[in-house]
């Protein structure tokens, strides 16, 4: 397991989270590095993002390997289900 994973992990919160990238900040700039960081939460886009995009531009950014295997991974094969009493209906999806 990655350390530096704190989403669905006992005792990690974003909390943690935060405080590693407070710690990373405070670090950087202590050593005059230039540092930027963007953050962005839209509450459903999620939802409704591309998976295929989201794959090519993280391996057209040259993000790191583990990283990508693992975002395609999820994206692979994902299904969704709505089953009653008398209905089974399944479909895959990409978004």
């Amino acid at each position: 397991m990655n350390e530096n994973q704190f989403g669905f992990r006992p005792q990690k919160s974003t909390i943690d989270a935060a405080m590693v990238v407070k710690e990373f900040v405070q670090y950087s700039l202590a050593a005059g590095d230039v540092i930027a960081l963007v953050n962005l939460d839209v509450q459903g886009a999620f939802d409704v993002a591309w998976w295929p995009a989201i794959v090519k531009e993280m391996r057209d950014c040259g993000n790191p390997k583990n990283l990508y295997t693992l975002t395609k991974n999820y994206f692979t094969e994902r299904t969704e289900i709505l089953a009653t009493n008398s209905i089974r209906m399944e479909k895959e999806l990409s978004r």
